[in-house]
């Protein structure tokens, strides 16, 4: 599993700490009804995981694990006033688009 600051523009102005496995295996049939499947790995599979949520009406939001780790982006923007380690270690050490193998 990885740790990611999501955003959304369906939930504008917000981002969450979001947890998600760290590959996927998708399978699917092309517009000619052929099988396909694909393996992503990294952020790939987590954006993959992100598109496939909305399919099932499912938002970032559904995934983070209490209201400390649903943030306005303006609380991101000022990161460097937060106290040590909050909201978790992971989350504190973890800049705007990168993936993070610490809660």
């Amino acid at each position: 599993k990885n740790w990611m600051w999501e955003g959304c523009l369906s939930v504008p102005g917000m981002r969450g700490w979001v947890g998600r496995p760290t590959e996927v295996r998708m399978t699917g049939l092309d517009r000619s009804g052929v099988p396909k499947e694909v393996h992503l790995v990294g952020l790939p599979a987590r954006i993959a995981q992100h598109e496939l949520d909305h399919l099932d009406g499912v938002l970032f939001p559904h995934h983070v694990n209490g209201t400390r780790f649903l943030l306005p982006n303006a609380a991101l923007d000022a990161k460097e006033t937060w106290q040590t380690h909050w909201p978790s270690p992971g989350s504190w050490n973890t800049a705007l688009g990168q993936l993070s193998d610490a809660a």
